[in-house]
């Protein structure tokens, strides 16, 4: 049996055809890719400005909160050297007895004055060094008497910066006497000089010796 017989026309007509169906075919293939590539290029492009902008409101919360931070800082430190400058006391004058010691401050400064802490020492700090604060008078020296005794009862008035302590108007005077701990090696005697160091709130500190 023989092949049948394609006219040359009809067969090239339809080798055209099958080719133009391909071009076709691979045409629309491409478009189509061209679409997916263009939307997954489009939303490449959001995620990043969607990251972008995520980490920028990051570092401008940072970079805000620390600024407030510095402002903070920066204001109590202005308000601490303004309160340093403003505090400002002399000790003019003390007064004894065997027991307890009798301190008289003047106010020189632009605010009222409170006071934190007071060491009594002499004739030097190996013989005798009691520091009184807001809770304790703690014994340094002499070592037989070392130790702490709370300070509500050796006191008048109490050393801090409660409204109830101790305090000292701008120009005014005021005293606080402070009262030896009950040991048998402290006492003031006379033809000693003894040394009182005090220090305000704000880290001021005046100095002051005298005979007994």
């Amino acid at each position: 049996m023989t092949a049948p017989y394609i006219a040359a026309p009809s067969y090239l007509s339809l080798l055209d055809k099958l080719l133009v169906s391909a071009a076709l075919r691979c045409q629309r293939s491409l478009r189509i890719n061209r679409r997916r590539r263009g939307v997954s290029e489009l939303t490449g492009t959001l995620m990043t400005m969607a990251i972008t902008l995520a980490a920028g409101a990051t570092v401008f919360g940072y970079v805000r909160s620390q600024a407030n931070l510095s402002e903070l800082a920066l204001s109590q430190n202005v308000g601490g050297t303004l309160n340093f400058l403003q505090e400002r006391f002399v000790i003019p004058l003390v007064s004894y007895t065997s027991n307890s010691i009798t301190i008289y401050i003047y106010n020189n400064g632009q605010a009222t004055d409170q006071f934190t802490q007071l060491e009594v020492y002499g004739p030097t700090r190996l013989a005798m060094d009691i520091v009184y604060d807001a809770n304790y008078a703690t014994v340094n020296n002499p070592p037989l008497c070392r130790g702490q005794t709370d300070a509500a009862s050796l006191e008048t008035p109490r050393l801090g910066v409660l409204p109830t302590s101790f305090s000292v108007k701008v120009n005014y005077d005021g005293s606080i006497t402070l009262t030896l701990p009950t040991c048998g090696g402290l006492s003031f005697l006379p033809g000693n000089t003894y040394f009182v160091k005090i220090l305000g709130q704000y880290g001021n500190t005046a100095v002051y010796s005298q005979v007994m």
